[in-house]
């Protein structure tokens, strides 16, 4: 509640937004301040909603289920912490396509630091271990960290495919896949064995 008080904001002609069904600028001043709130308090909805109006303008696939999106306190790609709030930041979360021209589809997404997505934007494996070795030298940490990353999504991806072959060979990779699925998970967890990036 004190975020509330301290952050509504205020109607120019009303103070605060009570006359939202007849004042346009009491409407809007609620709608900013509730979409501030559900950035900081509902980090995944909020994602998934900006992932599907961004799937639409591009025409790029959407078949994310609106709670499956996972928002981890440490980024995979640099680990640092992930901080969600309702001003974006180098540590707020963003929603990563791993293969980009895969959409938004299951296994594809991941939440990474709004500063390792915007580092990894749509760039090939090759492109970023060429910025890894080439790039801006204060970024090449960072770029090398994010190809380890990359290499571990595309290592992952290749075990989820042999997963889905039929029989006892598919059961024993699926099995694999929820193994990875949990460490992955974990290691991202405040309080658990996690690999925070060093400064």
């Amino acid at each position: 509640m004190d975020y509330l008080k301290n952050t509504v904001p205020f109607c120019p002609e009303h103070g605060k937004p009570t006359k939202r069904g007849t004042c346009l600028r009491c409407n809007a001043a609620y709608m900013r301040h509730y979409q501030k709130l559900r950035r900081r308090t509902m980090p995944g909805q909020a994602m998934w909603e900006r992932a599907r109006k961004r799937a639409l303008e591009r025409n790029l696939a959407f078949t994310l289920q609106k709670d499956s999106i996972f928002v981890p306190d440490y980024c995979p790609a640099l680990g640092i912490a992930i901080t969600p709030g309702s001003k974006r930041t180098a540590s707020s979360p963003s929603l990563d396509r791993i293969v980009a021209m895969r959409g938004y589809v299951p296994d594809n997404v991941r939440v990474i630091c709004d500063h390792a997505n915007r580092l990894k934007g749509d760039r090939s494996l090759d492109e970023l271990e060429r910025l890894a070795q080439f790039g801006p030298p204060q970024l090449r940490a960072d770029y090398r960290m994010i190809v380890t990353y990359v290499e571990r999504e595309m290592l992952l991806g290749e075990v989820r495919e042999k997963a889905k072959q039929e029989g006892r060979a598919g059961f024993e990779w699926r099995q694999v896949v929820l193994i990875l699925d949990q460490v992955f998970r974990k290691s991202l967890t405040k309080g658990q064995d996690s690999t925070p990036r060093s400064e």
